[in-house]
């Protein structure tokens, strides 16, 4: 399948769903796509990115391999479409323990930083929490981030922010 030709324009939901489905015949399609969402520009990256999403989604065992190289990408990634889908993909995964120390402090810089837009703080929001699982000593720097930033920000972030404060506490 030539994604390259097929993500010149956004892809229909219909074409969406072919698309998802054709990838999750392949982990060559996977890679192929991955290596699209990864290096190339926008828009076509982020159309890959999202793909990708969506197959990991149903497919969630050909993303395993990949997560290594996702995380160690994702400091270069400079479309915030693509770091938004990449980490969505991420929360949903146990993480390897050698790169949770790089993505745990991406996400606590995505947080803290204006320049990303509240879908990539939600998703990095999430991860950290997912961490904070693993690392209970993290709970009280995620909270004080959540806190300080929930006043500035979207009913999303409050409303996400609001709900992993709450499993904070319960923890």
């Amino acid at each position: 399948m030539d994604f390259r030709s097929l993500l010149t324009d956004i892809p229909s939901g219909f074409e969406k769903e072919v698309y998802i489905r054709e990838v999750g015949r392949s982990a060559a399609s996977f890679r192929s796509l991955l290596d699209m969402a990864l290096h190339e520009q926008d828009p076509l990256a982020w159309r890959a990115a999202w793909i990708l999403d969506g197959c990991a989604e149903k497919h969630p065992e050909l993303a395993v391999d990949h997560l290594h190289r996702i995380i160690r990408k994702l400091p270069t990634v400079t479309s915030t479409g693509v770091i938004r889908l990449m980490l969505r993909l991420l929360a949903r995964y146990e993480i390897p323990g050698e790169d949770q120390g790089l993505l745990v402090d991406l996400c606590f810089g995505y947080m803290a930083s204006e320049e990303y837009p509240v879908a990539v703080k939600v998703h990095a929001m999430q991860i950290i929490y997912n961490h904070v699982l693993i690392y209970p000593e993290l709970k009280e720097e995620l909270r004080a981030v959540i806190e300080d930033r929930i006043i500035h920000h979207s009913a999303g972030f409050k409303s996400r922010g609001m709900r992993i404060i709450r499993n904070l506490d319960r923890l």
